[in-house]
């Protein structure tokens, strides 16, 4: 594990002085490639060390890089259209998993809130609208999760069963969506192991700690839900601490 933190650090060490030039036209590609080595690091330190604190810094820098280009989306060109659809928003499960409150709803402010077609899944994006209706608390909350019901036609999504959990304070609701998302994550980690096609870092970091489930169970705790104090591959440690 060590190799592979050495490497990661020496990625960003390339990415972030391009990233933080105030010079440089935004790059949304580039931001989410780095959020993405961010995320990997603090999983890989947590998972080798139990470095909470390690683990809490590496997801605020990914989100932190992904508000700073949302404040500066205007500026990006036309060719980054694809990587600002709301639901690319990855970075938005980092602030939620370390419990950035904050930092979470400033980013969910700032997402847009036009579905773009042929960029993205209409449920993908209403599941990160109704996140989003969540956190800051707006009006629009009962007609987000009635649109992505409606995308659906009928079919299976555990997101909408978790998410609809949460918006009903149905503990229960919750616990088999978020359950049935952590069944389909390890399911398409272990096709990935297989298929020797993965990305060498995220199967020696991320892939082991469902940062997604994390930012749904702190959501819920905050939400007074009860949940378990540990579920496969959320480790107890990513679920401690956390900012107010």
């Amino acid at each position: 594990m060590d190799s592979v933190l050495d490497n990661l650090l020496f990625l960003l060490g390339q990415r972030m002085p391009r990233l933080q030039s105030s010079s440089a036209k935004p790059d949304a590609k580039l931001t989410l490639e780095t959020a993405a080595l961010w995320r990997q690091y603090g999983c890989g330190l947590l998972l080798s060390e139990l470095d909470e604190e390690g683990f809490r810094d590496g997801l605020e820098q990914a989100a932190t890089l992904y508000r700073d280009l949302l404040k500066r989306r205007s500026a990006c060109s036309e060719f980054d259209q694809y990587y600002l659809a709301r639901s690319k928003g990855e970075p938005l499960f980092d602030a939620l998993a370390v419990g950035a409150w904050d930092l979470a709803r400033d980013i969910a402010a700032r997402m847009t809130s036009t579905w773009m077609q042929r960029m993205e899944a209409e449920e993908d994006f209403h599941y990160f609208g109704v996140l989003s209706a969540m956190l800051l608390q707006r009006p629009d909350l009962d007609s987000e999760l009635a649109a992505f019901e409606r995308c659906l036609q009928g079919g299976q999504s555990y997101r909408f069963d978790a998410v609809k959990g949460l918006t009903l304070a149905d503990a229960e609701a919750f616990e088999a969506g978020l359950q049935g998302m952590i069944e389909e994550q390890a399911a398409w980690v272990e096709r990935q192991q297989r298929s020797g096609l993965f990305d060498p870092y995220l199967h020696k970091t991320s892939a082991f700690v469902f940062i997604e489930g994390v930012a749904l169970v702190r959501l819920a705790r905050n939400r007074a839900l009860k949940t378990e104090e540990r579920y496969r591959l959320i480790p107890a440690p990513a679920l401690g601490g956390g900012a107010g």
